[in-house]
């Protein structure tokens, strides 16, 4: 596992094949998840159940993990134990002078006294990340379900400058 930054709460490494499942359980722990189980702990199998049948984790990992614009995290207390994760991608545009965008998704954090604190961490560290490579804005992307989310980012700077539409490319 390659570690990308020591903090003062928290560690931020590349995730691997193994932390998959673990990955999986903090994106269902989130209102906004078909999968959704509340809890302030990692969950496990017996509490979150199998995998959808349709999933296919292993081969989005595959596709993340093999583009070098694409970085999946995780983040580790400090017992070396994943309590959060996120993905970032780095898309250059013709907008702006052809500047390059740090976009951040799925980003997670078990719930907890001290998880605020290292959001924080984590998010500094990660402008800071984004900047020294080469990315001249740091965009987050959320569920409009998870607004309780929204007051974290904006008293970090974060500010509500684009609107977002999605399409469902999914046939129920």
């Amino acid at each position: 596992m390659e570690i990308l930054a020591v903090l003062e709460r928290a560690s931020v490494a590349r995730a691997t094949r193994g932390h998959i499942p673990t990955i999986e359980r903090l994106l269902a722990d989130d209102p906004t998840s078909p999968e959704y189980v509340a809890t302030t702990t990692l969950i496990g199998d017996e509490v979150l159940g199998p995998t959808p049948s349709d999933s296919d984790l292993d081969a989005a990992f595959n596709r993340i993990d093999s583009d070098p614009n694409q970085s999946l995290l995780v983040i580790l207390d400090t017992a070396d134990r994943i309590i959060g994760t996120l993905q970032l991608s780095f898309l250059t545009t013709m907008a702006r002078g052809g500047g390059i965008r740090a976009f951040v998704s799925g980003a997670r954090i078990r719930a907890g006294a001290d998880s605020i604190a290292i959001g924080k961490e984590v998010f500094t560290w990660l402008a800071n990340y984004a900047k020294e490579h080469g990315a001249r804005v740091l965009m987050v992307a959320m569920d409009k379900d998870r607004a309780h989310v929204m007051g974290f980012f904006t008293t970090m700077g974060f500010r509500a400058s684009h609107e977002a539409l999605t399409l469902s490319l999914c046939q129920k």
